[in-house]
């Protein structure tokens, strides 16, 4: 499953649900669309504060909408949104080694970048590439049973 555009139907719900709510989660669901269609979540100084103020509305404001309306805080959803998008880079561009990737999609640390992709996807991202993206979801000792270059 596209996880952009899950999140993208979900914000984008949200935001025609509340039009007899409250007019600033308009404005937030409508901000929060804007900011995944962007992908400004790409972008490493991009942290809750600053989603709200381009957002207009207050921080605690975003949390909770985001919070009641995706299930997620936004760590967590900046974290799969950035892992989703390096993960069909992968595939698109095998020229571009994983780290190059892991910087483009917002990632500072390569290690950060491989602990959450296998906690994301379930193999490393450079089993990912060579599995052309095989949606199995490996534990460990399978992944060690099937070695690294070969795909399960």
């Amino acid at each position: 499953m596209d996880v952009r555009l899950h999140y993208l139907f979900l914000l984008h719900s949200s935001s025609t649900a509340c039009l007899g709510y409250v007019p600033s989660h308009r404005t937030i669901g409508r901000g929060l669309e804007r900011w995944v269609l962007l992908r400004r979540y790409w972008d490493t100084g991009e942290d809750i504060d600053s989603l709200a103020d381009s957002i207009g509305a207050p921080r605690e404001e975003v949390s909770d909408y985001l919070r009641g309306w995706t299930g997620d805080r936004f760590l967590t959803l900046r974290k799969r949104l950035r892992v989703h998008d390096a993960g069909e880079l992968l595939l698109s561009r095998p020229e571009l080694p994983a780290a190059d990737i892991a910087r483009l999609v917002g990632f500072q640390d390569k290690s950060d970048f491989r602990r959450a992709f296998v906690n994301e996807k379930g193999m490393p991202p450079r089993l990912w590439r060579e599995c052309r993206g095989s949606r199995l979801r490996l534990g460990i000792r399978r992944f060690r049973e099937a070695g690294r270059s070969r795909c399960p």
